[in-house]
């Protein structure tokens, strides 16, 4: 009996690279493409804009490593009795609002950006324009104001809070291009 286990074993060990090999590796997963880098606030600015645009329902990997955690999207909602009202949202629940559109596609483009910054701190006054198409007509526009922070490598969003243009409010002159 002790003959056979040795014999089992040496057979084993002999068979064990030929049975290896025939197993097939997993495969890696397939590599995402990396985030845009946010080094700059120019870079911050055509990051947000990759972020939010394509369809509702896409990956928002990147979109979430734009903000610092617990930042904030703020858009003035305007009911019909004319008033204005904040819509605080955190990075999730504006994914989970967005992706209620399903696989229909947005396009945003900062088309004039103002910016402010001192030390770490920076504060974009930024108009945008939405489309369906990435060359289409714009749909839609109004004014963002992003709070940014510099960690020492990249500049991360605090909060942006916007304003679409209505027809009782357009954007001024002076912030369009």
């Amino acid at each position: 009996m002790r003959r056979l286990t040795i014999a089992a074993a040496f057979a084993a060990a002999l068979l064990a690279p030929i049975l290896h090999a025939q197993t097939p590796e997993p495969s890696p997963p397939a590599a995402s493409a990396p985030c845009p880098s946010t080094a700059n606030l120019d870079e911050l600015v055509k990051a947000i804009d990759a972020a939010v645009s394509g369809p509702a329902d896409k990956d928002r990997t990147c979109f979430r490593a734009l903000f610092v955690p617990d930042a904030r999207l703020i858009p003035l909602v305007h009911p019909a009795d004319g008033s204005y009202a904040p819509r605080v949202l955190n990075v999730d629940g504006w994914i989970a609002a967005v992706a209620k559109r399903g696989s229909a596609v947005f396009y945003e483009h900062q088309v004039k950006v103002e910016t402010q910054t001192w030390g770490h701190m920076a504060h974009l006054w930024s108009t945008y324009e939405t489309r369906t198409t990435p060359d289409g007509e714009p749909q839609d526009r109004g004014i963002n104001s992003i709070q940014a922070v510099f960690d020492g490598h990249q500049w991360k969003v605090i909060e942006i809070l916007w304003q679409a243009e209505n027809p009782a409010e357009t954007v001024p002159q002076k912030y369009l291009p």
